[in-house]
């Protein structure tokens, strides 16, 4: 169903069936779908290409669970330049945008779970709105509670030094922006064992209340570090948390050492997902 140019009725016309059927009832259902499309419609990848019925759809691979997306064309009349369409990949399927035919997003763009994009028709041609990007950002500005004594600063990141309980440095995640979600992170690092360390990394949110509050992320700890040798230990939060106001989040590190032991903590790598 597309859009039909309405026709202009003067005084005294009187319009047919027909006509009040395609200017009326048509052109409104044509709106709606395009302004609010309610359901998702399902469009199966053939060749690379979909060709949208409304502004908003839900994408299936042509064969497996892995696509590529190449093209996009326009199958209802009225549909042209001007039109918006969202798109998210099918439950367990991930689909890649790609920048070529006639999509223009400046880079490819992964749709899996429930990421979306939203393009524009401008010509012809299909231009980012906005998405959600997966970025990863490192980070290394730790907050020491006791330099010199616990945890201390030094060239490779944040030591601790032999014989030291329970020490406790923070790596705050200060590049946040408000409306991000942070997805998880790896802790970097190498530890020298000669008698019997262990180190624990937790996410922690703090809230502004009164008094200040602090919570532990679901899903924010890695798996305790107790052996020799270098260190990548990842966390992957049970739900994505949305950075909002007046909440803030840091890394909780917490490192015990035995006789002829020593910790390095080079930072984190922070995966976050981000309006762009």
């Amino acid at each position: 169903m597309g859009w039909t140019n309405p026709m202009t009725f003067v005084t005294l016309t009187t319009g047919t069936i027909i006509q009040m059927n395609t200017y009326v009832r048509d052109n409104t259902n044509f709106l709606k779908d395009v302004i609010a499309p309610g359901t998702a419609g399902a469009l199966t990848i053939s060749a690379g290409a979909i060709t949208i019925t409304k502004s908003y759809h839900i994408i299936t691979s042509e064969a497996g669970l892995t696509d590529d997306l190449t093209s996009i064309g326009t199958g209802t009349t009225g549909m042209g330049e001007g039109t918006i369409v969202v798109l998210m990949a099918a439950t367990g399927h991930t689909i890649t945008i790609k920048t070529t035919d006639n999509i223009l997003t400046g880079a490819d763009i992964v749709l899996d779970g429930e990421k979306q994009v939203a393009l524009i028709d401008y010509n012809g041609d299909w231009y980012l709105l906005y998405t959600a990007r997966d970025l990863t950002f490192t980070v290394n500005a730790f907050q020491y509670p006791a330099p010199g004594t616990d945890w201390t600063p030094e060239l490779k990141g944040a030591g601790l030094a032999a014989s030291l309980t329970t020490k406790k440095v923070w790596l705050p995640l200060n590049f946040l922006k408000i409306g991000d979600g942070i997805i998880g992170y790896k802790l970097v690092g190498d530890a020298v064992e000669a008698a019997a360390l262990t180190l624990d990394c937790k996410l922690v949110r703090v809230h502004l209340a009164d008094p200040l509050t602090t919570t532990d992320v679901a899903g924010g700890g890695i798996v305790q570090i107790a052996a020799d040798g270098l260190f990548d230990s990842a966390a992957t939060l049970t739900a994505v948390e949305i950075v909002a106001t007046d909440k803030q989040y840091t890394l909780e590190i917490l490192g015990t050492t035995g006789v002829g032991d020593t910790i390095v903590v080079m930072g984190a790598e922070v995966l976050i997902r981000r309006l762009a």
